[in-house]
């Protein structure tokens, strides 16, 4: 099966600018996230997609593959203009901004589309066991059915009561913003309306389900830390640091 991944990249992040290019551990950020995707057995390529010199210089330079995209509203359209010209079967969208992604989450990622030719979309959800996760709208939760296909991602704590949802976190899970689809699909996406649930919650991937398209949950123990903030940045330096200094 032809897997490709596309690391979509821009500069003019609101939060943090230039945050794709930023030193850490000695290399920029993009360059973390490019090594360790490569490393992903089920990936056939990793190609990085920006509307920003900067940033193509910068993965062009430590030997990436890079290609240039006009201008794009969001990550998922900016992939799929990437996609639209190639040949192959499952794209993968892996954020740029996760210097410490495990390469076997990319791979739990796609399994499901090996094991099932039915499956149209797929992403990742992780366990929440803290009453702070479950009551923060910055983290997304998702429940699932009894196959495990999405029913429903929110910023609200769910599944149940707030009481109950604080006793036992066994329901809890957050969803972690990887995923792959069915090249066709990721192109009819991006071409669909927004929708009033995707709308409300400022998820895009709502946008799926209101269509009708279901959505593989898989569960996965690694842990994601995105960089959104300087804060962040510290936090990922220091753990990289700590790796270096192990080995």
């Amino acid at each position: 099966m032809n897997v490709v991944a596309v690391i979509p990249a821009r500069y003019a992040s609101t939060r943090f600018e230039g945050k794709a290019i930023v030193d850490i551990a000695g290399k920029p950020m993009i360059q973390h996230v490019y090594e360790r995707s490569i490393c992903a057995e089920k990936l056939s390529q990793v190609i990085v997609a920006t509307d920003d010199r900067r940033i193509y210089h910068v993965v062009e330079g430590f030997g990436g593959r890079v290609v240039m995209t006009p201008e794009a509203e969001t990550g998922s359209d900016r992939i799929a203009m990437v996609a639209e010209g190639m040949n192959c079967e499952v794209v993968v969208n892996i954020q740029g901004d996760e210097p410490l992604i495990e390469p076997e989450m990319i791979n739990q990622l796609i399994q499901p589309f090996f094991d099932d030719a039915s499956v149209e979309v797929s992403t990742l959800k992780q366990k929440i066991d803290n009453e702070a996760d479950y009551l923060d709208p910055n983290v997304v939760k998702v429940v699932t059915d009894l196959n495990g296909y999405a029913l429903y991602f929110s910023r609200a704590p769910i599944p149940g009561s707030l009481e109950s949802r604080r006793k036992d976190h066994s329901l809890n899970f957050r969803h972690l913003g990887l995923y792959a689809y069915k090249r066709q699909r990721l192109l009819d996406f991006v071409k669909w309306d927004r929708t009033p649930y995707e709308m409300a919650e400022g998820l895009e991937q709502l946008r799926f389900l209101e269509n009708g398209v279901r959505i593989q949950v898989v569960e996965t123990g690694y842990p994601a830390i995105g960089v959104d903030t300087q804060n962040d940045l510290e936090r990922v330096q220091k753990i990289l640091e700590k790796g270096a200094l192990a080995s």
